[in-house]
């Protein structure tokens, strides 16, 4: 699948570079005597070509205050050379390793990247010059990093990161997997820039940007893929890559997807297998750039602005105890950067702060509001709102009879037709019923639209049981994993970037401000409209106001607590819907509801209305 950032609500058209990058990408080829012919696949001239396009880039960049010098690793496969940066500061050291298509490429071609992955994460980088192919086909390279990360590991008491870009990652992730379980466990992280993990060429973005225009072509990968494996059938090449391996004792990773890439979806394809092996990946997905932009680090704004979650990544994960096992599943899509906020997918509205009620001996929380309620800006909508609170909560027995029309309008001081309307909204609700000439009463509990999104708010508003409350969550638990579930098997590139845009405000807010919530539901709410069923995307009113609610309690008390880590656990239906893995989404979404109705029932009983928390 070939999934696309949502950017139509910026003004901007999916499947373009930015302006500021692709204005410095022309200006570089405008000076570049060595230009590569469409459909060229000469090895001299392709090394000749990028070892120009990096000098030229380079001479635009800044100086770091550096120390860089050469060293030699003594190694299972031989001495290997590397080049050094070590800035003023060095919290932690990164081993890296360049890209190229393991045939093109150099220390030279990545020093700017490398002088500023030093300067910004105060690292220590150990550039490793491998061999190139087809001189020096598969496994070559693999050994030889995998013998300067395992002599790192071995003289190094600081943290100790392994990062690659393009067919450097995939080089990088073998050599992780070549090094001894003990080893493994202790790198601290794995940071993969767009890597080169399916040698078969056959996923969906390789099909839709594989012409070539932003660059990198389909017909030039299978060129590299076949230089760097030539003895490898291509039945066999699934061990040219960890796609096709054991991840269950893999670093903790970051996966780093540009969207205008025809690799892309070999990131989603690797970040897919690591969550599945249980392994703590975080995935950043940058819109507008290109396979290669990293060149253009600290040169072009949107290019910084994207790599700056590399620095983020490794700073979280400085310092981790990297000598421990490698902690259990709990995938996280740390974030997905610059994604501009899509148009809400439903009319939601969350009332401000200053607006929160307190129930008498409960918790204050936010009043639900939804374009779905019956609206209490009207006189009809404020008498059925409290006549409905009355009777929910008890106050009204079944069968018993309401005031008549004169006495009740005088009591709720309203006009006569203000309360006939609102009997009426009551009625279509199935909470009372009118006889003529007996008067109105309240209906059965079993005549109740229970299914309503008004009578949902008013239960959860009256205080109402635990029971009702599981009662309703087991019902989000039919609807929401069986639509994830179908949306797995349906979804498409518009629906893929509404999730992925709720999950990037998720990671970027805190769970207490309002927006917070606005992302939540809209990720549920995407949810169901990937499924395409008209039937499940007609459950959204309920599902909403129940969300809501839920949220608005979580929100509201301030001993509230996060138990495990929500962004991960929804990026985890996520990821099994980008995968087409229907079983595994309606697990996931299962596990989530699950979760979330004992983190509501925990908070309702320390804090929330006294009916609830009485309640069995």
């Amino acid at each position: 699948m070939a999934l696309l950032l949502d950017r139509w609500s910026a003004g901007q058209s999916p499947g373009l570079v930015s302006e500021d990058l692709a204005t410095a990408i022309a200006a570089i080829e405008a000076r570049q005597k060595h230009a590569l012919e469409a459909g060229s696949f000469d090895i001299a001239a392709a090394r000749s070509w990028l070892a120009e396009y990096s000098a030229l880039i380079d001479a635009d960049s800044q100086d770091y205050p550096l120390e860089v010098g050469d060293r030699r690793f003594a190694t299972s496969a031989g001495p290997v050379g590397a080049r050094v940066y070590t800035p003023s500061s060095v919290r932690s050291v990164i081993v890296f390793v360049h890209g190229g298509g393991w045939v093109i490429g150099s220390l030279d071609s990545h020093d700017h990247i490398c002088r500023w992955l030093a300067s910004a994460s105060e690292s220590a980088i150990v550039s490793v010059d491998y061999s190139l192919a087809p001189e020096h086909p598969f496994p070559t390279a693999v050994n030889q990093v995998a013998g300067v990360l395992s002599a790192v590991l071995g003289e190094e008491r600081r943290s100790v990161f392994i990062a690659g870009d393009s067919a450097g990652a995939n080089i990088a992730a073998m050599a992780v997997l070549s090094c001894s379980e003990s080893e493994r466990q202790r790198v601290a992280g794995f940071v993969s820039i767009y890597g080169a993990y399916s040698p078969h060429l056959d996923l969906s973005s390789h099909k839709l940007y594989g012409d070539g225009r932003f660059g990198l072509s389909e017909a030039q990968m299978r060129w590299f893929w076949n230089l760097y494996a030539p003895q490898v059938p291509d039945e066999q090449r699934d061990k040219l890559t960890p796609l096709g391996a054991d991840l269950t004792v893999f670093p903790p990773t970051l996966c780093i997807g540009a969207e205008c890439d025809l690799l892309l979806d070999d990131t989603i394809a690797f970040y897919s297998n690591l969550t599945r092996a249980g392994i703590d990946v975080s995935l950043s997905l940058w819109p507008a750039i290109n396979h290669g932009a990293m060149h253009f680090v600290d040169i072009v704004d949107s290019v910084t602005q994207a790599a700056d979650s590399i620095i983020r990544y490794i700073g979280e994960r400085r310092g981790h105890d990297v000598g421990a096992p490698l902690p259990p599943a709990s995938a996280t899509l740390a974030r997905v950067l610059q994604t501009p906020q899509a148009p809400p997918l439903s009319a939601t509205v969350i009332v401000d702060s200053a607006a929160r009620s307190r129930e008498p001996g409960g918790v204050s929380f936010t009043p639900i509001e939804s374009a779905f309620l019956t609206s209490r800006l009207r006189l009809h909508g404020t008498v059925a709102h409290r006549l409905a609170l009355e009777i929910v909560g008890g106050g009204h027995a079944e069968g018993a009879l309401l005031p008549k029309e004169e006495d009740a309008s005088a009591a709720y001081g309203v006009s006569r037709s203000a309360y006939r309307e609102a009997i009426r909204t009551l009625a279509a609700k199935g909470l009372v019923s009118a006889t003529p000439k007996v008067g109105t009463r309240v209906a059965s509990r079993s005549a109740w639209r229970l299914l309503d999104a008004d009578v949902i708010a008013w239960h959860f508003e009256a205080g109402c049981s635990t029971g009702f409350v599981r009662s309703v969550f087991e019902m989000l638990k039919i609807v929401e994993p069986s639509a994830a579930a179908i949306a797995a098997t349906r979804r498409d590139e518009v629906a893929l970037s509404h999730l992925a845009d709720a999950l990037a405000r998720m990671a970027r807010l805190s769970p207490r401000e309002r927006d917070w919530q606005t992302a939540v539901l809209d990720f549920h709410h995407a949810i169901l409209a990937a499924s395409g069923n008209d039937m499940l995307i007609a459950m959204w009113p309920t599902v909403q106001v129940t969300l809501q609610w839920s949220l608005n309690l979580q929100a509201a008390d301030p001993d509230y607590r996060q138990v495990g880590e929500p962004v991960a656990e929804h990026a985890k239906v996520f990821e099994s819907i980008a995968s087409q893995n229907a079983e595994g989404a309606l697990r996931q979404m299962a596990f989530l509801i699950d979760a979330a109705l004992a983190d509501t029932i925990a908070v309702a009983r320390r804090s929330g209305p006294a009916s609830l928390a009485a309640s069995a």
